[in-house]
């Protein structure tokens, strides 16, 4: 072998050492900064002292209180979906997993990005898409409908929301998709997580947010025989700024369209605004999506006053599920555990009604 294949072999031996090194230290970049997000001085909620189970093993865990509740405590449920006013959303590594690609030619990434939408409908996480504009120094919304070029572009899966969380293939997928694009379009470097690091992430958060995935209801009730007239329920709504929505329920929204707390029919059939001039009802029920409401103890006391507002006004009682009155002692319980559950999700770095929990939550 002459002195000058000796000296090339060389060089490319260096040369696949320092792309070895670069992934190793983006990878552990990726895990620090997702470390990062949850750092706090106290025990890490997201990773219990426990010996982990094994990831593809865990099912999502039902909301639940680990407390025995006394009378009352039935108002402590698993939260219900309910609509509200779409947030502006960035690309967030704490509950996001994200592929970047450096591209030679700059691209929008919208046949790319509206490709990985149409994937990740099929699974119920939404995707993101972000350009980083060198001249601003930051990055931008990119998306199906965008038509600014970027050299980098981030696409992100988010890894849990209501519906669980992701699985390990589908991470494994989603890879494989940007990579596939990246390599059309020449990518000087494609850079995320491994699918199984993502997945075990994946894992912990939605263990997390099922702990805390809790909704408050507060049921009037009619006494001594007398239901409820609709004209006097949408009344008394109304007058406490609630708006009857398309769904058939009451909605109290705060000033950015985000809901503070909802009323229902108690019985199965919905206020539809055709038939609420007729409809009568044995009851109502005020409920409080606690992750997704900020400045959730005002909410709560807001809700509680409307409850028993109503409850004078139509002659009704406030009663738990077992139909049994709801005492004091059980509000104030609730009060804590509501206390409990906001301090949680604050260490968390998930504070309710904030952003991340919007989208978690969702």
């Amino acid at each position: 072998m002459s002195d000058l294949q000796t000296a090339l072999v060389a060089i490319g031996a260096c040369v696949v050492a320092g792309v070895y090194a670069f992934n190793r230290w983006q990878e552990r970049e990726f895990r620090r900064r997702a470390e990062l997000a949850f750092e706090r001085d106290h025990a890490d909620v997201l990773m219990p002292s426990a010996p982990a189970a094994d990831p593809e093993s865990v099912a999502r865990i039902e909301p639940r209180l680990d407390a025995a509740l006394p009378a009352g405590a039935e108002f402590l449920a698993p939260a219900v979906r309910a609509p509200r006013t779409p947030t502006p959303r960035a690309i967030d590594p704490v509950i996001d997993y994200v592929v970047e690609v450096e591209l030679p030619t700059p691209a929008t990434g919208a046949a790319m990005h509206a490709q990985l939408s149409e994937l990740a409908a099929q699974w119920g996480k939404p995707v993101l898409a972000a350009g980083y504009a060198a001249a601003a120094g930051t990055w931008q919304k990119a998306g199906a409908d965008g038509d600014v070029k970027y050299g980098q572009l981030r696409f992100a899966v988010q890894m849990s929301n209501r519906a669980g969380c992701i699985e390990q293939e589908k991470l494994k997928a989603f890879r494989a998709t940007v990579q596939k694009w990246a390599e059309g379009e020449g990518a000087v470097a494609v850079q995320c997580l491994e699918p199984e690091l993502a997945h075990a992430m994946a894992v912990q958060l939605d263990r997390f947010c099922a702990d805390v995935d809790i909704a408050i209801g507060i049921n009037v009730v009619m006494q001594n025989g007398y239901p409820f007239a609709g004209t006097k329920i949408r009344s008394l709504a109304q007058a406490d700024g609630m708006k009857l929505e398309s769904d058939g329920v009451f909605y109290l929204r705060n000033a950015s369209g985000q809901t503070i707390y909802t009323l229902d029919n108690h019985e199965p059939m919905p206020f539809v605004p055709e038939q609420i001039n007729t409809l009568t009802t044995s009851g109502v029920t005020f409920l409080l999506d606690v992750p997704c409401v900020a400045e959730g103890l005002a909410a709560f006391e807001a809700m509680l006053g409307a409850a028993r507002n109503f409850a004078g006004m139509l002659g009704g009682s406030l009663v738990d599920d077992n139909r049994a009155p709801l005492a004091d002692e059980a509000i104030e319980k609730i009060r804590r555990q509501l206390t409990g559950i906001l301090a949680k999700m604050e260490a968390g770095q998930i504070a309710a009604g904030g952003a991340r929990a919007l989208r978690l939550f969702s």
